[in-house]
């Protein structure tokens, strides 16, 4: 790990930046020389791979769900621009997880954007959660990954039906 050791080199940041993405996920690289890519790995995940390969180096995402988000800011440091995305599935099961965690949340809480960020960089694997963002998919086929108009679904559907749902499809 290169604790203490700003980044300046932004090209040698890029370029590992991209291959440690490019190994987990289908990366794109847009002209602005943002790397973007669905779902695959948190921007924390790219962080931590970054300090202890090369050391402290800035991620910023111009809007990632819903608001700015910076990781390590330091104007001293070579910033990669990034845009993860996450699929429609994956933005239901992570409002549901926020709802489960935080409790019934509403589609315009003002920190809403940094609830949905918490939960999104959060490793692991949710098997309820997903059960009930597939149930909730059966019922509205049409569901946009908008957060407000997910938890308007939500609010529609039942949370606890959805939660005995998911639960009931592991046991």
């Amino acid at each position: 790990m290169q604790l203490g050791r700003i980044v300046r080199d932004y090209d040698r940041a890029y370029q590992e930046a991209l291959a440690f993405l490019s190994s987990r996920s289908e990366v794109v690289q847009t002209d602005q020389q943002v790397l973007a890519w669905e779902d695959g790995p948190s921007l924390l995940d790219l962080s931590t791979h970054l300090s202890e390969v090369l050391g402290s180096i800035t991620i910023e995402q111009l809007n990632y769900l819903g608001a700015p988000y910076s990781l390590n800011p330091n104007r001293r440091s070579a910033t990669i621009r990034v845009m993860r995305r996450l699929s429609r599935h994956r933005m239901i099961e992570t409002v549901l997880r926020c709802w489960g965690a935080n409790g019934p949340i509403a589609a315009d809480a003002v920190n809403l954007p940094e609830l949905l960020v918490s939960v999104a960089e959060q490793r692991g694997t949710y098997p309820i959660p997903s059960a009930m963002a597939t149930a909730l998919l059966v019922e509205y086929p049409d569901l946009d990954a908008d957060a407000g108009m997910i938890i308007k679904a939500i609010v529609k559907t039942g949370y606890e039906h959805l939660w005995s749902i998911g639960f009931s499809e592991l046991h």
